[in-house]
């Protein structure tokens, strides 16, 4: 029989942190010093980077730094950062930076002077290592500045200089790998980097922007090989409608096919697209792509998509404004990635009307369990109505998960700049943004930390609920639950539940063998279901009885033992017909089932007896002895 250790407590769930602040309307603050700029980007496990423009005075205006909150929310590299750049010719304004992590958690940044236009870009890693040099990589004018990290430890790094895409690659350290920096070009056009991808076999994909005036743009795309190469005869239109080269647009990938989400502008509004780009450069949803909504009478802006390993659908979301935009809200749309087909209606799917509140989204687009994720603003900065910062999560079908709809993340009550949310790593995501507390625009941070489903509630079968007659050597037997780990049984005598067996038995079991204490004895039991990620759900409790014990208890061993002498008075001999080479323990039980005496003894080899000297009152008893593959009973006078 198989014998479980007994635990004198409730086994408690194990979280490894938990938020970082209670109110969120004080969050945890980033850095000290004041800034109007900054970019958020995450860790596999749950650490957050913050880069940020620090105001100083004249004539340096900025000066670049860096901080990291570990997964507890704690400052990593001190009070105020820690300082990547102060040689760089800033004017009195930003440009806009890119933020990136590769496999290894290592960042990289890339960013624009913007007082002689130069281009910057940085690599470091957790531990504050520069990784590219003190001062990182200088590179002529660079306006939006692009990394792809790259599977071999280089990475590809490509900025506008001005008239057209130049682009280079560097190692590890930051050595510059081509013999020099290729152009981009398509016919006269003026060209701009936007999103880049990495292929399987080394080779990179680049979204381009074509301008001549202003900033309006078409947007391209073009495969290039590991030396910088194109692979196809000329890269491939995925719109015709028109774009903007100094907005970041979200990508995704499956594999080598490239999914595109934007917005675009024609006949005076704004319409949201998602186009598939196949490995080879064809478009199987033809140009422009898969419209989000059909529907040509509300503007469609800031498109954002999300994509899970293995799934066969890409979700977006879009804000939605009226034509004078005055009044915003926030729709949802879920695409087959094979077909482009629309799932939630050609109109897409409401999430919050034009109006109400003016609730839109304020990050990226995240997926749990393939359902959209994100930060949610309610409210317009105008520096007059204060905004807040909610997380929300939608389910499989655009429906809101949580009763309450949203968690709520920033609630003080003033305008919120710069609004991120990490990608979920490591049980968390975190938003962080810019906001006047009274005390100077500063950065704050606030983590949300993953709700796990709790498991489905254990079924208990047997023994049945208000049985007796139960045998004390007895199976304790429930329903399977798919989702859960680990389960813990419990069971207590007068409804005390003080005693717990727990077994870490996978999903495969669905019972547990167990000798219990008294015979004649109610018992209360009942079994906690606990999921990988430490949430738990116990079971009703039921109720059974145990049998009355009116004489020789049949006998379950290995061994048989002489009591002698019977009747006894004041010592009682066990001796067993061969060796027991473990731990025996002996239990005395009155007539009516009752524990009057127990002991145990460890019987060395060889030996086959031991002596109870112990007065006790007149009567008839009844003893056990227990132990490994051994459980003998039966019945003893005492004058």
């Amino acid at each position: 029989m198989k014998r479980l250790t007994l635990l004198i407590a409730l086994l408690a769930s194990v979280i490894t942190y938990g938020q970082w602040t209670n109110d969120p309307a004080v969050n945890t603050l980033v850095a000290n010093s004041e800034s109007e700029d900054m970019k958020a980007a995450g860790t596999s496990n749950g650490e957050t980077y913050v880069v940020f423009w620090k105001s100083v005075g004249a004539p340096a205006n900025y000066e670049l730094r860096v901080q990291l909150l570990d997964a507890s929310g704690v400052r990593q590299f001190g009070d105020d950062g820690m300082l990547l750049d102060n040689t760089l010719q800033m004017s009195t304004w930003t440009a806009i930076m890119s933020l990136t992590v590769d496999e290894q958690d290592n960042l990289y940044v890339g960013v624009t002077a913007t007082s002689d236009y130069s281009g910057h870009a940085y690599k470091i890693n957790t531990s504050g290592t520069k990784l590219w040099g003190d001062n990182g990589i200088t590179f002529g004018t660079g306006f939006m500045t692009t990394v792809l990290p790259l599977q071999t430890g280089d990475a590809i790094v490509a900025w506008n200089a001005g008239t057209e895409i130049n682009m280079q690659k560097y190692d590890s350290n930051g050595n510059a790998v081509w013999s020099t920096a290729q152009p981009v070009t398509i016919g006269s056009s003026k060209t701009s980097p936007g999103n880049l991808f990495e292929m399987s076999n080394g080779d990179f994909m680049m979204i381009i922007h074509t301008y001549n005036y202003g900033i309006n743009s078409t947007v391209y795309i073009q495969r290039f090989d590991g030396t910088g190469e194109p692979v196809w005869s000329s890269p491939v239109q995925l719109s015709n409608t028109s774009t903007v080269y100094n907005t970041e647009y979200s990508g995704v990938q499956d594999a080598d096919t490239v999914y595109f989400g934007y917005k675009g502008a024609h006949s005076n509004r704004f319409d949201s697209y998602l186009q598939r780009i196949n490995p080879d450069g064809t478009l199987p949803w033809g140009i422009n792509g898969s419209d989000f909504d059909i529907n040509e009478t509300d503007f469609e802006m800031d498109t954002r998509i999300a994509f899970s390993p293995g799934s066969q659908y890409i979700w977006s979301i879009c804000k939605y404004s009226n034509p004078n935009q005055t009044q915003f809200g926030e729709y949802v749309q879920k695409f087959d990635k094979i077909s482009g087909a629309r799932l939630l209606t050609d109109n897409a799917k409401m999430i919050y009307a034009i109006g109400d509140d003016d609730k839109v989204h304020a990050s990226d687009l995240f997926l749990m369990d393939d359902g959209p994720f994100f930060l949610l603003k309610t409210g317009v900065d105008n520096g007059v109505t204060p905004t807040t910062l909610a997380v929300l999560l939608l389910d499989e079908n655009g429906d809101f998960v949580w009763p309450d709809e949203t968690k709520p993340m920033a609630t003080y009550p003033a305008n919120k700049k710069r609004t991120q949310l990490t990608k979920p790593a490591g049980g968390q995501s975190v938003a962080v943004f810019i906001e006047d507390k009274s005390d100077g625009l500063k950065i704050y941070a606030q983590n949300y930390i993953e709700e796990t489903p709790l498991p489905s509630q254990p079924v208990l079968l047997s023994p049945e609920n208000g049985a007796s007659g139960i045998s004390i050597d007895t199976t304790f037997v429930w329903e399977v639950a798919q989702d859960a780990d680990t389960y813990t049984i419990q069971i207590a005598e007068d409804d005390a539940f003080t005693n717990i067996v727990t077994e870490e038995s996978g999903l495969t079991a669905t019972s547990f063998d167990y000798t219990l204490p008294e015979y004649n004895t109610t018992y209360y039991w009942r079994v906690m279901a606990t999921n990988s990620a430490g949430d738990s759900d116990w079971s009703e409790i039921w109720s059974f009885t145990t049998v009355v014990m009116t004489g020789m208890i049949e006998t379950i061993t290995t061994s048989t033992a002489k009591v002698y002498p019977n009747p006894a008075t004041d010592f009682i001999v066990f001796e067993f017909t061969s060796p027991v080479n473990s731990d025996v323990r002996l239990t005395l039980f009155n007539s009516t089932g009752q524990t009057e005496f127990t002991m145990k003894k460890f019987t060395k080899k060889g030996k086959t007896n031991f002596k109870v000297i112990r007065k006790f009152p007149a009567g008839v008893y009844y003893y056990r002895l227990s132990g490994e593959k051994l459980m003998i009973s039966g019945k003893i006078v005492i004058k």
